[in-house]
């Protein structure tokens, strides 16, 4: 009898021990001190009921951690999209990360403050300042998860792109002192840009974006919306995807995109896929637009970021 309570025992131990471990796999971290500005960890966000979680009213900006087994090196800031309205974590976040940890990727899911909260003014460039402050804070960390800091990329898609992109090519212009993670390059090591808010500005290259194209925006949320993108022979290798059949954010961003990128003599790759519409995720199961994460990781191999 008492054998039998040792052995239950122990495999309740290691059941725990299991729970403990899978937590330690998806840890969520703020990003941010406790008393930067702006940033509030007593206000809770706000999970909206959907059949995917989607996240808003984000006061403490955030990642989730999820490690794969045997991390290769690379990791990878995701920025899920939602038209800087909300978050769309449970379609452009989490599942995302899962496959990425299946191809050895470290992914880091960034719940990021957006300008159209409520009572609080985080209009640009807060959003972009998160996005900064996660990848330094993911390079700062990186013996902790066993990564390359030479390895460490940015991912967006929609709204979620724009940001990744402005991150990409802006992280020389914005930055915020506060602590030792300051010091530490925000510089992506590579850009994935999934059916991105990017502009039909011919010089998105050189100027301000001010048109970008999403239904529904009025002009003022346009203009919080709104940086400068400045791509130039310092952006970091870039893999960009859209569907042709995309109606909610055309193609010719990504195109306008390619096309600045290729003109600096950037490396870069843009994938365009017959059907998935917009805001496809993982892809439109029985279209083509399910090849990209595919698409992505040999892109990644060949730049060789795969290597262990």
């Amino acid at each position: 009898m008492m054998n039998k309570i040792i052995l239950v025992g122990f495999f309740l131990l290691l059941g725990i021990a299991r729970v403990d471990a899978a937590e330690q796999q998806r840890a969520v971290v703020p990003i941010w001190p406790a008393g930067t500005e702006g940033v509030d960890a007593t206000i809770s966000e706000e999970i909206v009921p959907r059949h995917f979680e989607i996240v808003k009213n984000i006061h403490n900006p955030s990642l989730r951690v999820f490690r794969p087994e045997e991390p290769n090196g690379t990791a990878v800031v995701i920025c899920p999209g939602g038209a800087y309205r909300i978050i769309a974590t449970g379609l452009e976040g989490y599942p995302i990360a899962e496959k990425l940890n299946e191809a050895g990727i470290t992914a880091f899911v960034l719940k990021y403050r957006l300008p159209t909260t409520e009572g609080a003014d985080f209009k640009h460039p807060v959003p972009l300042l998160d996005a900064l402050r996660a990848i330094q804070w993911v390079r700062y960390h990186a013996e902790d998860y066993e990564l390359n800091p030479a390895r460490i990329g940015i991912m967006g898609f929609s709204a979620g792109g724009h940001l990744a992109a402005s991150a990409a090519t802006l992280y020389s212009k914005y930055g915020e002192e506060s602590d030792a993670l300051s010091g530490v390059s925000s510089r992506p090591d590579f850009l994935c840009l999934g059916y991105a808010v990017i502009s039909t500005r011919k010089d998105i290259a050189h100027g301000c974006v001010r048109a970008p194209l999403r239904k529904g925006h009025t002009k003022e949320e346009v203009q919080e919306m709104s940086c400068e993108l400045n791509v130039n022979a310092q952006t970091p290798p870039t893999f960009l995807m859209h569907a042709e059949d995309d109606t909610g954010v055309v193609p010719q961003n990504s195109r306008v995109m390619y096309e600045a990128l290729k003109e600096h003599k950037v490396r870069a790759e843009l994938k365009l896929y017959q059907q998935g519409g917009h805001g496809f995720g993982l892809g439109r199961p029985g279209t083509d637009s399910s090849n990209w994460l595919a698409d992505f990781v040999a892109w990644l191999d060949g730049l060789g970021f795969m290597d262990i």
